[in-house]
């Protein structure tokens, strides 16, 4: 009766035993599946931020290709500008026995500042353009003689190159919506311009086929961006790192 009762008692606990550790298996199987799912999610995480790093990585070295491009372009314009001066002084040098001599290098000189102008930012670009055609009507009218018309042409070459090193902020009337308006310009020496209207609609100027424009900026991140500029430059803040919309802009450049 006892042997019955001792033998009963270890077959109860064995079938006890296997259904703990059945249910320790079960409960071993579900955490090794949550964790092998844990895993997976990771490692989905980490890929798509390696995705997301190479292509932030890509995008900053287009960037950076661009702007290196936009230098040289700019170091170009001012090297052709001081050739050309260059040339004309030469040419002046042969042609100074005499004032008519000089008229037509004056004019020649013209012609080709106001076409640099007019291929260069739209940054009052029909000022400048003014500027440099009253100087020729002077000169014909008789008012100037054409060495002062020469010498006021080498000042607005030098204006032009002077132009291309500095920044700031001015007012100029800007094309929006095929509306004319009043707006502020934070110009990066020639290479970008950016815009702000009295209510606040901001952009920069572009270009493409048919000549320059004034694209607006919609995405909020870059309109804080643009605003964070006009801000700084008016706290006359004009150095320093700022993170802005790429607004490079081109223009032809004679080679």
């Amino acid at each position: 009766m006892i042997h019955r009762t001792i033998k009963s008692c270890v077959t109860g606990s064995l079938i006890l035993s296997s259904v703990l550790f059945a249910g320790d298996d079960d409960t071993m199987a579900k955490a090794l599946m949550k964790l092998r799912a844990e895993v997976e999610q990771l490692n989905t995480q980490i890929q798509d931020q390696r995705d997301a790093t190479k292509a932030t990585m890509r995008s900053l070295m287009m960037e950076k290709n661009d702007l290196e491009a936009t230098i040289a372009r700019s170091d170009l314009k001012i090297k052709q500008l001081e050739q050309e001066i260059r040339k004309l002084k030469k040419e002046i040098a042969e042609a100074s026995k005499n004032s008519e001599g000089i008229k037509p290098i004056v004019l020649k000189a013209i012609t080709q500042l106001e076409s640099h102008i007019q291929s260069e930012l739209p940054f009052k670009t029909e000022e400048r353009v003014q500027d440099v055609r009253r100087i020729k009507e002077e000169m014909q009218n008789g008012i100037i003689t054409p060495q002062k018309a020469l010498a006021q042409v080498w000042n607005s070459y030098a204006d032009e190159i002077r132009l291309t090193k500095e920044s700031g902020i001015f007012k100029q009337t800007i094309t929006l919506d095929d509306q004319e308006r009043l707006a502020e310009v934070a110009r990066i020496g020639m290479v970008m311009m950016y815009f702000k209207t009295p209510d606040d609609r901001v952009g920069y100027v572009d270009h493409n086929g048919d000549g320059w424009y004034y694209k607006e900026v919609i995405d909020k991140e870059k309109r804080e961006m643009i605003l964070t500029l006009f801000d700084s430059m008016h706290k006359q803040i004009r150095t320093g790192f700022f993170t802005l919309p790429n607004a490079i802009a081109t223009s032809k450049v004679q080679r």
